[in-house]
């Protein structure tokens, strides 16, 4: 499923050299939609996820580690995507991600994604100012549905959703996999799962313990 998310990718880098920062709920699609961007428009990609200890171990040590994993060579006609997935959980992610834009901007494109708000604001000021946009995946509406396609305008016509269309977005809601799946068992276990990752995960209870 196209996502409208694939077009605003593709028109960032079109016009500017900045990271891309993609940040909304868990499981609402922001890694399948960038290695969709990456797989359709780079003849060269890289997929990094902190969540992953081999990948993890890569980006432990330093940007240059990514560049020579990524295997990106001096001079390129195009430069070649590095996603990184979950960076955040990394103390120091910020400093990290300075250091690898500053040093590599030129020889790549950067999408970081991650699953909680990408923090940038906090105290003693944003590191990072100047180097990326932040944008917010999420979950599938009925404008998107029907206008998957990035607008060349700020006014269109209004159209129709199919009755049948309507009620499975309605039903399954605007998360991929039950929406896709369109199975009320499925779609029943799939929200259970997601609250108890959601409300009852250690991280969770960090979090509320913090506010």
């Amino acid at each position: 499923m196209k996502r409208v998310y694939e077009d605003i990718i593709e028109n960032h880098f079109k016009e500017d050299g900045l990271m891309f920062f993609l940040s909304g709920p868990r499981q609402v699609g922001k890694t399948t939609t960038t290695c969709s961007v990456a797989q359709k428009l780079y003849k060269k990609w890289t997929y990094l996820n902190w969540d992953d200890k081999d990948h993890r171990e890569i980006i432990l040590k330093g940007p240059k580690a990514i560049i020579d994993f990524a295997n990106i060579e001096e001079a390129s006609e195009e430069k070649p995507m590095i996603i990184l997935d979950e960076i955040h959980k990394y103390v120091d992610w910020k400093n990290f991600l300075k250091g690898l834009f500053d040093t590599y901007q030129k020889k790549a494109n950067f999408i970081i994604t991650g699953s909680a708000r990408l923090n940038i604001y906090k105290k003693g000021g944003d590191s990072l100012m100047g180097r990326y946009f932040p944008y917010r995946m999420h979950p599938l509406t009925v404008g998107e549905y029907l206008y998957s396609n990035l607008r060349s305008s700020e006014i269109i016509l209004p159209k129709k959703i199919k009755d049948e269309d309507f009620m499975n977005l309605f039903k399954f809601g605007g998360f991929p996999k039950p929406f896709l799946n369109k199975n009320i068992q499925f779609s029943n276990r799939w929200q259970r799962l997601r609250y108890q990752q959601l409300f009852r995960s250690p991280h969770y209870q960090g979090d509320r313990r913090q506010h």
